[in-house]
C-alpha cells in the first residue's frame, strides 16, 4: 500500500489525518512543520505528501515548492482552513499540488481526493 507524509502542525488534524489514511489501509508518518516535512523527504520516497499551507516555520507554499524542486514527480494534497482563500489554493495547483481541500473536509472527500491522486502515479 501507499506510504504517505502528511505534514500539519495542528496535533489534532494531523492525528485525525493519520487515524484515517491508515483506516484506509495506507502508511503515514507525519512531521510538525515543513522544515521536518521537506527534511523527511530527504531520506526517504514517498508515494504521497499532504501539507498543510499554513503553519509556522515554513509554509505549505514554499513547502510544495521545494519539494517539487527535489522531486517534480511527488503527488501532493494541498489542506487549508485558511478562510477559503480560493487565491491560496489556486497557486496550490499552479505550483504543483495534484489535490486542494479546504478544511474541514470529510473523511470521504479525502478518501477520494488521495485515491484520484495516487491513480494517476506513473510507474517506475
Amino acid at each position: 500500500m501507499a506510504e504517505i507524509l502528511v505534514i500539519e502542525d495542528d496535533e489534532a488534524v494531523r492525528y485525525s489525518l493519520c487515524e484515517a489514511l491508515e483506516s484506509m489501509g495506507y502508511t503515514v508518518e507525519t512531521a510538525v512543520n515543513g522544515v521536518e516535512g521537506v527534511s523527511k523527504c530527504e531520506v526517504k520516497d514517498y508515494d504521497l505528501v499532504i501539507t498543510d499551507l499554513i503553519m509556522p516555520e515554513k509554509d505549505g507554499v514554499q513547502t510544495i515548492l521545494e519539494l517539487k524542486i527535489n522531486n517534480p514527480d511527488l503527488k501532493i494534497v494541498a489542506i487549508s482552513g485558511g478562510g477559503k482563500n480560493i487565491d491560496i489554493m489556486e497557486t496550490t495547483y499552479r505550483i504543483g499540488a495534484d489535490c486542494a481541500l479546504t478544511k474541514p473536509f470529510s473523511i470521504n472527500d479525502l478518501g477520494a481526493c488521495v485515491t484520484k491522486v495516487l491513480a494517476n502515479l506513473t510507474p517506475v
